[in-house]
Protein backbone atom coordinates (compact mmCIF):
# COMPACT_ATOMS: atom_id res chain seq x y z
CA UNK A 1 0.00 0.00 0.00
CA UNK A 2 2.56 2.48 0.84
CA UNK A 3 4.23 1.82 -2.65
CA UNK A 4 1.06 2.93 -4.65
CA UNK A 5 0.28 5.25 -2.50
CA UNK A 6 3.75 6.46 -3.22
CA UNK A 7 3.67 6.36 -6.96
CA UNK A 8 0.23 7.58 -7.21
CA UNK A 9 1.00 10.84 -5.45
CA UNK A 10 4.08 11.21 -7.04
CA UNK A 11 2.28 11.18 -10.42
CA UNK A 12 -0.96 13.06 -9.16
CA UNK A 13 -4.59 12.24 -9.26
CA UNK A 14 -5.21 14.55 -12.60
CA UNK A 15 -6.23 11.26 -14.41
CA UNK A 16 -8.26 9.52 -11.55
CA UNK A 17 -12.34 9.64 -12.33
CA UNK A 18 -15.14 9.65 -9.62
CA UNK A 19 -14.91 5.67 -9.66
CA UNK A 20 -11.05 5.48 -9.45
CA UNK A 21 -10.61 8.03 -6.28
CA UNK A 22 -13.63 6.58 -4.55
CA UNK A 23 -12.41 3.31 -4.97
CA UNK A 24 -8.44 3.91 -3.84
CA UNK A 25 -9.58 5.89 -0.11
CA UNK A 26 -12.10 2.74 0.25
CA UNK A 27 -9.31 0.11 -0.02
CA UNK A 28 -7.42 2.25 2.08
CA UNK A 29 -9.97 2.32 4.37
CA UNK A 30 -10.52 -1.69 4.16
CA UNK A 31 -6.86 -2.27 4.63
CA UNK A 32 -6.76 0.54 7.62
CA UNK A 33 -3.72 1.80 6.05
CA UNK A 34 -3.01 5.34 6.77
CA UNK A 35 -0.80 7.42 4.40
CA UNK A 36 -0.61 11.70 4.95
CA UNK A 37 0.17 12.27 1.95
CA UNK A 38 -2.25 10.09 -0.44
CA UNK A 39 -5.28 11.06 2.13
CA UNK A 40 -4.65 14.85 2.11
CA UNK A 41 -4.59 14.59 -2.30
CA UNK A 42 -7.51 12.50 -2.32
CA UNK A 43 -9.36 14.87 0.24
CA UNK A 44 -8.45 17.71 -1.56
CA UNK A 45 -9.20 16.44 -5.29
CA UNK A 46 -12.20 14.87 -4.41
CA UNK A 47 -13.86 18.25 -2.08
CA UNK A 48 -13.03 19.84 -4.88
CA UNK A 49 -14.92 17.32 -7.45
CA UNK A 50 -18.24 17.63 -5.65
CA UNK A 51 -17.68 21.06 -4.94
CA UNK A 52 -17.65 21.76 -8.95
CA UNK A 53 -19.90 18.87 -9.88
CA UNK A 54 -21.60 16.10 -7.66
CA UNK A 55 -23.72 14.82 -10.36
CA UNK A 56 -20.15 12.88 -11.62
CA UNK A 57 -20.26 10.86 -8.35
CA UNK A 58 -22.72 8.12 -8.39
CA UNK A 59 -24.90 7.05 -5.68
CA UNK A 60 -22.80 4.18 -5.11
CA UNK A 61 -19.25 6.01 -5.17
CA UNK A 62 -20.61 8.21 -2.81
CA UNK A 63 -21.60 5.56 -0.31
CA UNK A 64 -17.70 4.63 -1.06
CA UNK A 65 -16.43 8.14 -0.20
CA UNK A 66 -19.21 7.63 3.38
CA UNK A 67 -17.09 4.91 4.42
CA UNK A 68 -13.84 6.01 4.02
CA UNK A 69 -14.82 9.29 6.10
CA UNK A 70 -16.62 6.79 8.61
CA UNK A 71 -12.79 4.91 8.90
CA UNK A 72 -11.34 8.59 9.31
CA UNK A 73 -13.60 10.39 11.81
CA UNK A 74 -14.69 6.61 13.86
CA UNK A 75 -10.57 4.99 13.87
CA UNK A 76 -7.92 7.51 12.85
CA UNK A 77 -8.43 10.08 15.44
CA UNK A 78 -7.20 13.27 15.01
CA UNK A 79 -5.41 12.74 12.27
CA UNK A 80 -8.39 11.50 10.46
CA UNK A 81 -9.89 14.78 10.90
CA UNK A 82 -7.91 17.38 8.51
CA UNK A 83 -9.03 14.43 5.49
CA UNK A 84 -12.97 15.07 6.29
CA UNK A 85 -14.75 16.23 3.62
CA UNK A 86 -17.09 19.58 4.63
CA UNK A 87 -20.18 18.78 6.02
CA UNK A 88 -22.44 19.08 3.65
CA UNK A 89 -20.49 16.88 1.52
CA UNK A 90 -20.51 14.42 4.31
CA UNK A 91 -24.18 14.34 4.18
CA UNK A 92 -24.26 13.84 0.60
CA UNK A 93 -22.51 10.86 0.95
CA UNK A 94 -24.31 9.83 4.07
CA UNK A 95 -27.54 10.08 2.15
CA UNK A 96 -25.74 7.82 -0.47
CA UNK A 97 -25.17 4.93 1.88
CA UNK A 98 -28.71 5.78 3.43
CA UNK A 99 -30.52 5.41 0.55
CA UNK A 100 -28.77 1.59 -1.27
CA UNK A 101 -31.43 -0.72 -2.16
CA UNK A 102 -31.60 -3.62 0.88
CA UNK A 103 -32.75 -7.05 -0.27
CA UNK A 104 -33.58 -9.23 2.20
CA UNK A 105 -32.53 -13.34 1.48
CA UNK A 106 -34.05 -16.54 2.30
CA UNK A 107 -31.41 -17.22 4.76
CA UNK A 108 -31.67 -14.22 6.86
CA UNK A 109 -35.24 -14.45 6.90
CA UNK A 110 -34.29 -17.87 8.30
CA UNK A 111 -32.55 -16.59 10.79
CA UNK A 112 -35.05 -13.75 12.04
CA UNK A 113 -37.51 -16.15 12.57
CA UNK A 114 -35.43 -18.21 14.72
CA UNK A 115 -33.76 -15.20 16.73
CA UNK A 116 -37.86 -14.15 17.41
CA UNK A 117 -38.51 -17.34 19.03
CA UNK A 118 -35.28 -16.86 21.61
CA UNK A 119 -34.80 -13.20 22.29
CA UNK A 120 -38.29 -10.45 21.87
CA UNK A 121 -37.15 -6.73 20.19
CA UNK A 122 -35.06 -7.10 17.74
CA UNK A 123 -35.77 -4.93 14.43
CA UNK A 124 -34.71 -6.47 11.14
CA UNK A 125 -32.36 -4.15 8.54
CA UNK A 126 -32.19 -1.16 11.08
CA UNK A 127 -30.61 1.79 9.72
CA UNK A 128 -27.84 2.46 12.08
CA UNK A 129 -28.33 6.72 11.88
CA UNK A 130 -24.08 7.69 12.65
CA UNK A 131 -22.71 5.27 10.27
CA UNK A 132 -25.51 5.03 7.90
CA UNK A 133 -25.05 1.10 7.68
CA UNK A 134 -28.13 -1.17 7.48
CA UNK A 135 -28.17 -4.07 10.32
CA UNK A 136 -29.75 -7.14 9.40
CA UNK A 137 -30.92 -7.85 12.80
CA UNK A 138 -30.55 -4.88 15.62
CA UNK A 139 -31.88 -4.84 19.45
CA UNK A 140 -30.72 -1.04 19.58
CA UNK A 141 -31.74 -0.23 23.14
CA UNK A 142 -28.90 -2.50 23.99
CA UNK A 143 -26.54 -1.62 20.73
CA UNK A 144 -26.59 -5.42 19.61
CA UNK A 145 -26.39 -6.60 16.37
CA UNK A 146 -26.98 -10.01 14.59
CA UNK A 147 -25.43 -9.97 10.75
CA UNK A 148 -26.42 -12.58 8.54
CA UNK A 149 -23.36 -13.43 5.98
CA UNK A 150 -24.11 -15.24 3.26
CA UNK A 151 -21.68 -16.48 0.70
CA UNK A 152 -21.06 -12.95 -1.04
CA UNK A 153 -19.38 -11.83 2.49
CA UNK A 154 -16.77 -14.18 2.21
CA UNK A 155 -13.57 -14.99 0.26
CA UNK A 156 -13.27 -18.08 -1.39
CA UNK A 157 -12.24 -21.62 0.80
CA UNK A 158 -8.27 -21.05 1.18
CA UNK A 159 -5.95 -24.30 0.84
CA UNK A 160 -7.51 -25.33 4.20
CA UNK A 161 -11.21 -24.79 3.22
CA UNK A 162 -11.33 -21.82 5.34
CA UNK A 163 -13.47 -19.71 4.36
CA UNK A 164 -12.45 -15.29 5.55
CA UNK A 165 -14.79 -12.35 5.24
CA UNK A 166 -13.97 -10.23 2.75
CA UNK A 167 -12.87 -6.44 2.49
CA UNK A 168 -16.31 -5.00 2.72
CA UNK A 169 -18.05 -7.10 5.38
CA UNK A 170 -14.50 -6.31 7.76
CA UNK A 171 -14.82 -2.69 7.34
CA UNK A 172 -18.53 -3.05 8.15
CA UNK A 173 -17.60 -4.93 11.48
CA UNK A 174 -14.92 -2.71 12.28
CA UNK A 175 -16.61 -0.06 11.93
CA UNK A 176 -20.28 -0.51 13.68
CA UNK A 177 -17.56 -1.62 16.76
CA UNK A 178 -16.07 1.66 16.70
CA UNK A 179 -19.51 3.28 16.83
CA UNK A 180 -20.24 1.18 19.79
CA UNK A 181 -22.26 -2.12 18.17
CA UNK A 182 -21.33 -5.77 19.27
CA UNK A 183 -21.97 -7.54 15.55
CA UNK A 184 -22.89 -11.06 16.01
CA UNK A 185 -21.79 -13.22 12.98
CA UNK A 186 -23.98 -15.91 11.26
CA UNK A 187 -22.03 -17.45 8.74
CA UNK A 188 -24.18 -18.88 6.39
CA UNK A 189 -21.84 -22.51 6.44
CA UNK A 190 -22.69 -22.60 10.25
CA UNK A 191 -26.13 -21.94 9.51
CA UNK A 192 -26.80 -24.35 6.95
CA UNK A 193 -25.31 -27.12 9.57
CA UNK A 194 -28.04 -26.91 11.60
CA UNK A 195 -30.67 -29.60 10.88
CA UNK A 196 -33.51 -28.29 13.24
CA UNK A 197 -35.14 -25.41 14.29
CA UNK A 198 -34.05 -26.36 18.04
CA UNK A 199 -30.26 -26.41 17.14
CA UNK A 200 -30.75 -23.17 15.33
CA UNK A 201 -32.02 -21.36 18.58
CA UNK A 202 -30.19 -22.82 20.96
CA UNK A 203 -27.02 -21.87 18.72
CA UNK A 204 -28.61 -17.97 18.83
CA UNK A 205 -29.21 -18.32 22.36
CA UNK A 206 -25.58 -18.96 22.91
CA UNK A 207 -24.36 -16.53 20.72
CA UNK A 208 -26.53 -13.28 22.33
CA UNK A 209 -27.25 -14.25 25.59
CA UNK A 210 -23.55 -13.46 27.15
CA UNK A 211 -24.11 -9.91 24.99
CA UNK A 212 -27.69 -9.38 27.08
CA UNK A 213 -26.42 -10.07 30.42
Amino acid sequence: YAAVAEAAVGGGLADFDPQALSITVWAYATAAHYHQALLADCSRVISDSLARDPSRWSEEVRSQLHQWQLWLSLERGADGQQHLLSESQRKLCCDAMQGTEVTISRLQRSVAAALAAVQHGFEEEHLEPRTGYSLDLALPSSRVAVEVDGPSHFLLPDGRGVRKPNGPTLLKRRLLAAAGWRVISVPFYEWDGFATANGQQTYLERAVAPLLG
